[in-house]
C-alpha cells in the first residue's frame, strides 16, 4: 500500500506539472501570436500617421501619430485624445467605428472638401487607423491635421471671448489696450457715442479708470462705477486682474444687484438703528452664539452698563452676570440657584414664553420680554414699568380707601352696570338684604336683586320705577320713593345714575330707632334669611 501510494502522489505531481507547463506554452503561443499580428499591421508605417488600437488602449503608433499625442491633458485616456484630435473633420468617428470588429475594413471620409480620409481595419482583436491624405505636398504630411486641429481649438476660444456677457479685455505693459470682447466695445459706445458717420476708434475709449496692474501671479479684484449718463443708474462691476506675461488681463462682471442689495440692506439697518435709538425700551438682541450682536441706546441707560462692554459682544451670561454685580435685577438667594434660573430663562425666551417682572433693590421695576429671533437668536426687551406700577398701586390705594368708605356707611348701597350686572354692594346693603358678598359682584344681576327685593316687601310702583331707570334705560334724573316691609318698617329708595352709565341704589331707614326690631319683626316669617342691622 505505501508503495501504491507514492506511485499515485507522484503521478498527481507529474499531471499538474504537464497542465502548467501546457498553459505557459498556450499564453506564449497566444500572445506570441498577437504580438506578431501587431508589428504585422505597424509594419512600413513609420512615415504615416498610423493609430493601433486593442479596444481602447493604445497598442502602437508611428512617430507622426504619437507626435500629435504629446498634446494632452492629464485625465484623457489615448482614445478620447485620438477622437478630440480628429472630431473636427470627422465628428462622427466614434460611432462610425463601433461596428468596426463586425465589418473588418472601412474608409472614413472627412465633412470638410480636403483630400484625406481614415482607413480602419480590424485584425485578430487588433484596429488599425490610419489618415492617408493628400500628397501633393510630401513634406508637409501633418500639417493639414494639426492646422486644422488648432483653427477649431482657436475658433471655441474666440468665440468665447467674443460672445461672453462679461467684459474682457487684455493691456500691455504700458497699459494700452490691446485687445477687447464685444461686450466691452458694446459699452465703450455707450458711455462714448460716436457718430454715425464717424469710424470708430481703436483702440475704444476705456470703460474703467485706474484699474489694477498686478505685479504677481494672483489675482487682484476690485469693484468699479460706470456712469452711463445723467438720466441712467450706474453699472457696478466686478473686475479681476491677471498677469499673463507682460500683459494684463481683466474680467468684468456685472454686480449692480449685488451692490443694491448690499445698499438696500444697509439704509434697512440704517432705519433700524434710527428706530431703535429712539425707543425707550432697552433692546438686546444676542445671536445663536449667544453673544450680543444689536443693541439700542436705552439698554444702556436702563441697565447703567457701560457703552464700552456692550460694544465688546458679552454673551449672554456676562451681560446678565454684570446687571446682577451692578443690583440692576432681583437680588438671587444663591448663585447656583441664579444660574439655574438664567439658564432656564434663555430655554423659555428661544421658545419665545418669557416674560417676567424684575423688583429693582433701588426701587424700579422691570418688564423683561424674551423673544426667539430668526437663527437661532434670542432678543431681549427689558422696559422700565416703575410709573405704571406706582400708578397701579395707587389706584388700588384709592380703590381699597373707597370700597372702606362705602362699607361704613349706614345706608344700603349697590350699584349695577349699565347691562345690569352688580358691580358694588356694601356692608349694610348684605345686612339689609341678607345677601352673601364680599366688594366686586359679577354673578348677580338686577333681576335676581328685584326679585330678592320684591319678596321681602309689599307692592310698591317704586319697583317699577327701578325696572324703566334700570332694564329700560329711561330715566336720567335721580328720584326716591318709600317700600315698606310687610306694612312695618319703611325703607327710602333713592335711584341716581351715573356719568359712565351705571346705576346707583340707595336704600334708608326712615326710623333708625326702632327700625332693627321692625325689620326683625317684618322678616320674621323667612327664617332663612341672614339679617343683621
Amino acid at each position: 500500500m505505501g508503495q501504491l501510494g507514492f506511485l499515485g502522489v507522484l503521478g498527481a505531481v507529474l499531471a499538474g506539472t504537464l497542465c502548467a507547463v501546457g498553459l505557459l506554452l498556450y499564453w506564449i503561443r497566444t500572445n506570441k501570436k498577437s504580438l506578431v499580428t501587431a508589428r504585422a499591421l505597424m509594419l512600413g508605417a513609420e512615415d504615416t500617421v498610423t493609430f493601433l488600437f486593442d479596444d481602447e488602449k493604445l497598442v502602437d503608433a508611428s512617430p507622426l501619430a504619437r507626435s500629435l499625442l504629446d498634446h494632452r491633458n492629464a485625465d484623457q485616456s489615448d482614445w478620447e485624445v485620438f477622437l478630440s484630435l480628429l472630431s473636427a473633420r470627422f465628428p462622427e468617428l466614434r460611432f462610425q467605428l463601433a461596428d468596426l470588429a463586425k465589418s473588418g475594413k472601412k474608409a472614413i471620409k472627412p465633412v470638410d472638401d480636403h483630400k484625406s480620409w481614415l482607413e480602419a481595419e480590424y485584425w485578430n482583436g487588433l484596429a488599425r487607423i490610419t489618415l492617408v491624405q493628400h500628397k501633393d505636398h510630401p513634406d508637409d504630411t501633418i500639417d493639414p491635421l494639426t492646422a486644422n486641429a488648432i483653427e477649431n481649438e482657436l475658433e471655441t476660444l474666440r468665440s468665447i471671448g467674443e460672445d461672453s456677457p462679461q467684459l474682457i479685455w487684455k493691456q500691455g505693459a504700458q497699459g494700452t489696450l490691446t485687445w477687447a470682447n464685444k461686450s466691452y466695445i458694446e459699452l465703450s459706445e455707450v458711455i462714448f457715442p460716436v457718430a454715425s458717420d464717424a469710424a470708430l476708434p481703436w483702440p475704444p475709449r476705456a470703460v474703467f479708470d485706474n484699474v489694477a496692474m498686478p505685479s504677481g501671479n494672483a489675482p487682484v479684484i476690485d469693484m468699479h462705477r460706470v456712469d452711463i449718463g445723467p438720466q441712467e443708474k450706474p453699472i457696478w462691476f466686478e473686475v479681476t486682474s491677471l498677469k499673463r506675461g507682460s500683459d494684463t488681463i481683466h474680467f468684468a462682471i456685472d454686480a449692480t444687484s449685488v451692490v443694491s442689495a448690499k445698499e438696500a440692506q444697509r439704509d434697512f439697518v440704517q432705519t433700524l438703528t434710527k428706530t431703535f435709538a429712539h425707543l425707550s425700551v432697552g433692546l438686546a438682541i444676542f445671536d445663536a452664539d449667544r453673544r450680543l450682536v444689536l443693541f439700542n441706546p436705552a439698554l444702556g441707560d436702563l441697565s447703567h452698563l457701560p457703552p464700552d462692554f456692550l460694544i465688546a459682544r458679552p454673551t449672554l451670561f456676562s451681560f446678565l452676570d454684570r446687571l446682577r454685580d451692578n443690583r440692576m435685577m432681583p437680588e438671587p438667594k444663591n448663585y447656583s440657584s441664579w444660574r439655574n434660573h438664567m439658564a432656564e430663562l434663555e430655554s423659555a425666551a428661544a421658545q419665545g414664553s418669557y416674560q417676567e417682572t424684575w423688583a429693582i433693590p433701588n426701587g424700579q421695576t422691570f418688564r423683561v420680554t424674551g423673544k426667539p429671533h430668526p437663527n437661532g437668536a434670542i432678543a431681549f426687551l427689558l422696559e422700565d414699568i416703575s410709573d405704571e406700577v406706582s400708578l397701579t398701586r395707587k389706584f388700588r390705594s384709592q380703590i381699597d380707601v373707597s370700597r372702606a368708605v362705602i362699607n361704613n356707611l349706614e345706608a344700603a348701597v349697590c350699584v349695577f352696570s349699565s347691562s345690569g350686572t352688580m358691580i358694588v354692594a356694601n356692608t349694610a346693603y348684605q345686612s339689609l338684604w341678607g345677601t352673601e358678598v364680599e366688594g366686586t359682584i359679577t354673578s348677580r344681576d338686577y333681576t335676581e336683586e328685584s326679585a330678592n327685593w320684591q319678596e321681602a316687601t309689599a307692592p310698591s310702583p317704586v319697583w317699577v320705577k327701578l325696572h324703566e331707570a334700570i332694564n329700560l334705560g329711561t330715566t336720567e334724573t335721580s328720584w326716591c320713593g318709600s317700600v315698606w316691609l310687610d306694612g312695618h318698617v319703611e325703607i327710602s329708595c333713592q335711584y341716581h345714575p351715573l356719568p359712565d352709565g351705571s346705576h346707583q341704589v340707595t336704600f334708608i331707614l326712615a326710623d333708625r330707632e326702632n327700625a332693627a326690631s321692625g325689620v326683625v319683626e317684618a322678616l320674621e316669617f323667612k327664617p332663612q334669611r341672614s339679617l343683621t342691622v
